[in-house]
């Protein structure tokens, strides 16, 4: 039983420190916690991400204020593929590997759900990462990029504008409310 007991806490010892840390010392507080594993974030940042999401060096990652970043947005630090060859290959580091890059997300950016931001991606200021979108190059300031891979759709005014013609009036400032209100618009009535 004893050697159980050490494998098991070999195994998820560092996992359960994490979650501790995150759960216990943070409070839940993604901002803070991802701040001391070393991640630069700016003031007024809206983090609904899982906090593993962030890689294993989230110390390459720095998140202008002002940006959201919403669930399930994978940012990769590093290249994992070469595993495959690592061990074999002249002056590679036979246990991390040699290909790590820095990701820096602007400052007001919005991050769609289930995105993936690769290594050595620079996101500019104003701008905005379509839902699903795999991010491999550089996203210059005020545009809106979307796909697999992302590609340029428009520009940040272009989009705004487009919004506009879709956008809602709604007066609700709380979720009861808002439930009504959206119910009578789309569907036409309670439900």
């Amino acid at each position: 039983m004893g050697c159980l007991k050490v494998s098991l806490l070999s195994a998820f010892g560092p996992a359960i420190i994490h979650y501790f840390n995150y759960l216990v010392r943070f409070k839940g507080d993604n901002v803070a916690y991802l701040r001391h594993l070393g991640v630069r974030i700016g003031d007024h940042c809206q983090i609904n991400n899982s906090i593993n999401d962030f890689g294993t060096e989230p110390y390459l990652i720095e998140i202008g204020g002002g940006t959201t970043i919403t669930p399930r947005v994978i940012l990769l630090t590093h290249d994992g593929s070469s595993r495959l060859f690592r061990k074999t290959e002249i002056g590679m580091n036979a246990k991390y590997g040699n290909r790590f890059g820095t990701i820096r997300i602007g400052e007001n950016c919005f991050i769609g759900i289930h995105s993936i931001i690769m290594p050595g991606v620079s996101i500019g200021d104003n701008s905005i990462v379509g839902a699903g979108s795999v991010v491999s190059h550089d996203v210059p300031p005020n545009m809106v990029v979307a796909g697999n891979p992302a590609k340029l759709i428009c520009t940040l005014e272009e989009y705004k504008e487009r919004y506009r013609k879709k956008m809602l009036t709604l007066v609700s400032n709380n979720r009861s409310d808002l439930r009504e209100e959206l119910t009578q618009k789309l569907w036409g009535s309670q439900r």
